[in-house]
């Protein structure tokens, strides 16, 4: 088959020339925006059935009013002096601050309203709401016990990662920073930032698309050094730096169409995955074949028939690793989260454009260019590997004409024909310990958005100014929904409930890390006085005023929506963790064994439970990514493994193959660990929680590419030398080339670090590492030193069963080792 396509393309290659321009400017010109076809957020990719997710639901129907979605916090303060925040500055706050962040409101459409009559949701603005110290149901819970700082909250229709909110917060803080005639309506000593969820979405957004630009950027300035670099010749280096740039353009241009007609899910910075996945592989596709190329030249073939002759011998390999990759990749399509599934569908459907590239528009580039194509190495059109242009006496001339690669596996060679044993043991005790590391903190993974930020992001600053006078936990509260058709918890027996599992808690609340709750029993917290007992202290407007206050607290937090009416209620705990830190998991499940245990027997018959916000979200992300890990990982190891046996028809030395990078995985995920917690020890969090996945998933998939290319090779060798001279040859052959394409694969994955997000910058730096090890370790000496010994019959009787059994029936050990010795 790849013989007739060699011969098509050589033939037709002009014809295969146009058609690739065609098709990328034509679905490029009818390919919608990226922005309107991807779908933002982290939480919403979650499975429908999560435990969070179901209660936001409820949420919403019990307390339509509470959006439940994100908010702006401004944090204004005075932190000079004794005496705090001035009655002129909570002035400022309600007289002009508030007016002013209306008038956004305004400029944008209108605050965000909800209408009920058809179900449906009408939105003008994001905005729903502001709330101030003044605010009847929540203002004193906004001013801070030292009296320094008090918050201001607008809330939003959105979710924090909605792209819709950067308008908002960006508008709110050009008021607060560059409008020059409210910044003099501002007290002297009077200090305002900018914090809250959506500020942080606003900042993770900003930092993916600066992290996708530089990622891009980088990934083709250090494509075009190390291929010229690795080529020496500049032509030949645009050859796979363009057919990798149209198999991009063509993969996202098919994946918005699709997106826009619904078939694929597709979510914002899905587009940084799927360039670096096809840079990395695509530059590897055209490397095996124009190496191949090469190859074919040496043996006297004409300029076209190397070309034909290349793709019939490696277009077998190289569909059968793409295919490896597209297959482990597309595992991920089995997880549960979101996020996972679309980028499992994504890459591996791209990968298709790059491999169809390859053996198509490559082999048309070098049709085009001629012998123009190793300038300045040759200019004949029987290319030999000379300095053609170039004096034979230059310097420049003699280093191209020295095979310093060659030599360098040439003595690899050598080693492993003498001390395979040896050699393979102490590979193996020198990474053994970076694995150990790595199952040991396996499960030290970040969850949290703010250690994924700059220390300089508005978003990191105005939490740590909301975090110096309010609990950790204020910046998101834990929520604990209660549902009980037969309690009403607007009468005594609800609210007796309610006290005793509050008084339950209260028992524990250093030990559950609480730093305060409220409820209907305690609207403004444990430290607050009773709201009924003040009120029968007073006489008539003012008590008719605090009983009316009262009342609208009690809906605040006891549900007074049909069907649900006085059979729902809320209860939020403030904690004194960060909710986005990794310790507040752990809080959390201290928190719902408490509750358990505290739960008065009114409560424990027909009551529905839920838990939800930051903490809780982020605990069900946990539990669903968790379960996809050991999925995915199960699943990509099998079809990989399956795979590779189709492939080689050879079972044990494919699970060799399958174990040999799975070692390279775990010894990469320690290193990265150590790197990382060397890197600032006190502040290390742990890896970010998608590093292992797309590492394990990439990896995997990926690695075994280069070991289909060796074993191929090898396969191909010893057809006509011994098996030991055929892995020899064959690692003598490929050890240049392999190790050329881990070097731009390395260096396109490397292209990762050069964004803001930390859990990128891991990510990056663990695939590229990875990339490394497994080229320039495990594939030319894990694996090549294994097979000298099973061939060599050093595993004894086990060898048959190892994978040797056909060569040690017709050459026994001896024979081998003596001829191996001369």
């Amino acid at each position: 088959m790849f013989r007739v396509l060699g011969n098509t393309v050589v033939r037709y290659w002009q014809v295969f020339l146009v058609f690739w321009i065609l098709a990328v400017a034509g679905v490029s010109y009818v390919a919608p925006e990226w922005s309107s076809v991807v779908q933002n957020g982290e939480f919403a990719f979650m499975p429908a059935d999560s435990p969070s997710l179901q209660g936001e639901k409820l949420f919403k129907r019990a307390f339509p009013d509470d959006l439940l979605a994100s908010s702006i916090v401004l944090v204004v303060r005075r932190e000079h002096g004794d005496q705090g925040l001035r009655p002129k500055d909570l002035k400022f706050i309600e007289d002009t601050l508030k007016p002013r962040l209306e008038e956004i409101a305004e400029e944008q459409g209108g605050f965000a309203t909800e209408r009920k009559d058809n179900n449906s949701q009408t939105l003008t603005s994001n905005i729903s709401r502001i709330r101030t110290y003044t605010d009847k149901s929540i203002g004193d819970l906004l001013q801070s016990e030292d009296n320094k700082a008090s918050l201001v909250i607008v809330e939003l229709s959105t979710e924090f990662l909605d792209q819709s909110n950067a308008q908002t917060v960006e508008s709110i803080e050009n008021l607060i920073q560059n409008d020059e005639v409210f910044k003099q309506t501002i007290e002297p000593g009077l200090d305002i930032s900018l914090s809250g969820i959506a500020t942080v979405g606003r900042d993770m957004i900003r930092a993916a698309n600066q992290s996708a630009e530089a990622t891009e950027l980088w990934t083709v300035l250090l494509v075009i050094l190390l291929l010229i670099i690795i080529y020496r010749a500049p032509i030949l280096a645009l050859i796979p730096l363009f057919t990798v740039f149209v198999s991009v353009q063509i993969a996202l241009s098919v994946l918005a169409i699709l997106g826009d007609w619904g078939w694929v899910g597709l979510f914002s910075g899905i587009e940084v995955y799927v360039t670096v996945i096809l840079y990395g592989a695509g530059v590897d596709y055209c490397l095996f074949l124009i190496a191949r190329h090469r190859e074919e030249l040496e043996k006297e073939c004409t300029f076209k028939e190397a070309i034909s002759n290349s793709i019939a011998t490696v277009g077998a390999a190289l569909a059968a690793s793409a295919g490896t990759t597209m297959c482990g990749i597309g595992m991920m399509v089995f997880a549960q989260f979101g996020k996972f599934q679309q980028a499992g569908v994504a890459m591996a459907l791209s990968l298709s454009f790059v491999l169809m590239a390859s053996l198509t528009l490559t082999p048309a580039l070098l049709c085009l260019a001629g012998r123009f194509a190793y300038w300045p190495q040759s200019f004949n059109e029987r290319v030999a590997i000379s300095a053609g242009w170039l004096t034979p006496s230059s310097v420049m001339a003699r280093l191209m004409q020295r095979n310093w690669a060659g030599s360098v596996w040439e003595t690899v060679s050598q080693g492993l024909l003498k001390n395979p044993g040896k050699i393979w043991l102490s590979t193996f005790l020198v990474l053994f310990p970076f694995a150990l590391i790595s199952l040991a903190c396996y499960g030290n993974l970040s969850y949290g958005l703010l250690s994924e930020l700059p220390s300089e992001d508005p978003s990191v600053i105005g939490t740590k100014a909301v975090q110096g006078h309010y609990p950790a936990g204020a910046t998101g509260p834990l929520t604990l929904l209660f549902e009980n058709p037969d309690i009403n918890f607007s009468d005594a027996e609800g609210r007796d409930a309610i006290e005793k599992l509050t008084a339950s808690l209260l028992d524990q609340k250093d030990e559950l890390g609480i730093a305060d709750i409220r409820n209907m029993t305690k609207p403004f917290g444990i430290g607050a006085a009773d709201e009924m007992e003040k009120a029968r202290n007073l006489t008539g407007l003012k008590k008719i005023g605090a009983l009316s206050r009262i009342k609208l607290i009690k809906n605040y937090y006891v549900s007074s929506e049909p069907e649900l009416e006085h059979h729902v209620t809320r209860m939020d705990l403030i904690l004194e963790k960060d909710p986005f830190s990794h310790d507040s998991m752990k809080q959390l499940e201290r928190v719902k064994t408490a509750v358990n245990k505290g739960l008065p027997d009114k409560l424990k018959g027909n009551t529905d439970l839920y838990y939800i916000g930051a903490t809780a979200s982020i605990s069900d992300l946990k539990n669903v990514t968790d379960q996809d890990q050991a999925r995915i990982d199960v699943l990509v190891l099998a079809s990989v493994f399956i795979i590779l046996v189709i492939l080689l028809r050879r079972p044990a030395i494919s699970a060799y193959l399958i174990v040999s990078v799975f070692f390279s995985y775990l010894v990469t995920l320690g290193i990265t660990f150590a790197v990382f917690w060397a890197l600032d020890p006190q502040n290390f969090a742990g890896l970010d929680w998608k590093v292992p996945m797309f590492l394990f998933t990439i990896l995997i998939a990926v690695g075994e590419d280069y070991n289909i290319y060796l074993i191929t090779r090898i396969d191909e060798e010893q057809k006509r030398l011994d098996p030991v001279e055929g892995v020899i040859s064959a690692l003598k052959s490929t050890g240049g080339i392999i190790s050329s394409c881990g070097i731009i694969m390395a260096g396109t994955f490397s292209s990762l670090m050069a964004g803001t997000l930390v859990g990128m910058q891991q990510l990056g730096f663990a695939l590229a590492f990875g990339v490394l090890l497994d080229t320039f370790i495990i594939r030319p000496i894990i694996v090549p030193a294994y097979l000298i010994m099973l061939y060599r019959g050093y595993f004894g009787s086990w060898g048959k069963y190892l994978g040797a059994a056909q060569f040690l029936e017709t050459k026994p050990r001896p024979e081998l080792d003596t001829s191996h010795t001369k």
